[in-house]
């Protein structure tokens, strides 16, 4: 009869994700994005953010430019696993709209399908303003609704990923009527949405309001 030691066990169980995003980023050579990290090491997304952001608070993981890119402080890369207790800094400003959607868009480019409890746990966002930007980038055709009626939560799917950086609204006004103005950094486009329609889209049944 073959006994298995406890060191074959120990040897055989699978790296905790933490470890295996922590080694990544440390042997990566160059930063990496979210999608980098999530497609190599095969970790759920959700988790994947949880632990850069925790990180990234505690000073152990900056971001690299304006694609979000991230990777690990020089303090970091001196231990080969992620220090334990990591003592998370409070943060010195409260992030402005620009930067919640940016962490919004980059969550859904992760994500791809997602439900809107996801999303918020991703981005870590508001539930009002997360759902006022998926709205939009519904209407403008970044994103569609694949929930049906009876479903617990909203479902989103997305359709049109024009690269890293997220589109921004601005309220303008037209020959005298109200318009949310998208614009795609990506590629340039510009999308007006009366306000109105959205108004009327948001009442009906297809926009319910999150149970």
């Amino acid at each position: 009869m073959n006994f298995v030691t406890p060191r074959a066990l120990t040897a055989a169980r699978p790296p905790a994700p933490e470890n295996c995003i922590w080694s990544h980023l440390r042997h990566a050579g160059e930063p990496l994005s979210i999608s980098d990290i999530v497609r190599r090491t095969g970790a759920d997304p959700v988790v994947v953010t949880r632990w850069l952001r925790r990180w990234k608070d505690a000073g152990l993981v900056v971001a690299v430019g304006r694609q979000c890119l991230l990777k690990l402080s020089e303090i970091a890369m001196r231990h080969i696993t992620p220090p334990a207790n990591v003592a998370v800094r409070k943060l010195d400003r409260r992030f402005t709209p620009a930067s919640m959607r940016q962490r919004i868009w980059t969550a859904i480019r992760v994500l791809k399908v997602f439900d809107l409890p996801m999303l918020l746990i991703a981005a870590e966002s508001a539930k009002s303003n997360t759902m006022e930007y998926l709205n939009n980038l519904v209407r403008a055709g970044f994103l569609e609704r694949i929930d049906h009626p009876g479903d617990e939560h909203r479902k989103y799917r997305i359709i049109l990923d024009t690269g890293p950086h997220h589109p921004s609204i601005t309220r303008v006004v037209i020959e005298n009527r109200p318009y949310n103005r998208l614009i795609d950094p990506n590629s340039g486009a510009q999308v007006h949405l009366p306000l109105e329609a959205r108004t009327r889209a948001a009442r009906a049944p297809f926009f319910d309001r999150e149970r």
